[in-house]
């Protein structure tokens, strides 16, 4: 069966979605350093491979503000998105991207972010907004491929809940 890129079902897809391994490993992160009048991401080798899991049940917390979203199905979910339109700064929020890790570097995600590009212009977006942590590498690099570019960082956003990360946050303009 060929991948197709379809709705996400809140209901009948939840399973499969939270079954989906959110893993990472990355050999890098990027500092963080600010000047005066910027910010530059600076890319460090690490003594040791870095392995990271991100919560999947997030994706459907009560408090969850994705308004619609997409999985990549090819008779099994291998990736899925979601994102949320804000109408008052016409900006699209990707809350969630995970691509299982066995269709990474397949398409799968480009696929997923550009239908989420896609519907960011049919609702009247202007620019699709992403968070992401600088500990995360490997999605950076592939926000990059794609077209997206930095647009700030929160040093404070994760708290003491992950001392060690600093939020950054890429955009792209529709």
């Amino acid at each position: 069966m060929a991948l197709v890129i379809r709705t996400l079902d809140r209901k009948t897809d939840r399973e499969a979605v939270e079954a989906i391994d959110t893993s990472f490993e990355t050999q890098t992160v990027f500092d963080i350093v600010t000047r005066p009048r910027g910010i530059e991401l600076v890319e460090r080798q690490l003594d040791a491979p870095l392995v990271k899991r991100y919560e999947i049940d997030e994706v459907f917390a009560a408090w969850a503000r994705w308004r619609v979203g997409w999985v990549a199905d090819d008779g099994g979910v291998r990736g899925f998105a979601t994102v949320e339109y804000q109408p008052w700064n016409a900006r699209l929020t990707l809350w969630f991207l995970y691509i299982d890790p066995t269709w990474r570097r397949r398409g799968v995600g480009r696929a997923l972010i550009e239908r989420a590009e896609a519907h960011g212009r049919e609702v009247g977006a202007d620019h699709v907004w992403i968070e992401t942590s600088n500990v995360n590498v490997p999605a950076v690099a592939a926000y990059e491929r794609l077209g997206y570019a930095l647009c700030g960082v929160d040093t404070r956003l994760y708290g003491p809940y992950m001392p060690n990360e600093t939020a950054i946050y890429l955009a792209k303009p529709l």
